[in-house]
């Protein structure tokens, strides 16, 4: 398993920033689908970069990335560490839900327009 590079993780964080942006346009659209279809593509990038295994499982610590590289990460630990009834699958829609009410911006700039 070979680490990425600096190069790569700014890349990284930069696709990470941009699909954040993307999916807060999605959910004020009510786009579920395509929401979930990004956030799949982007889970699969994290994961080519070997911050996460193919469990969703976090393999690194997130204090040790960019901001909005860590707070998919911790993103990811909080959804997988919250109980769930009959062991319900863990699903992209729950992660989302996790990692928008992270994010500054969605919460005082986008939430606030949905009601």
């Amino acid at each position: 398993m070979t680490q990425p590079t600096i190069e790569q993780l700014q890349a990284l964080e930069a696709e990470i920033e941009h699909t954040l942006y993307m999916l807060i346009e999605l959910e004020l659209e009510e786009a579920y689908s395509e929401m979930s279809s990004r956030f799949a593509l982007l889970l699969a990038q994290v994961q080519a970069a070997h911050l996460i295994d193919y469990k969703l499982d976090v393999l690194v610590n997130p204090e040790l990335f960019a901001t909005e590289t860590r707070i998919l990460l911790e993103s990811l630990m909080e959804a997988k560490a919250r109980p769930h009834k009959r062991q319900r699958l863990l699903t992209h829609r729950m992660i989302l839900k996790i990692w928008l009410r992270k994010n500054q911006r969605f919460m005082n700039e986008f939430l606030p327009q949905m009601f």
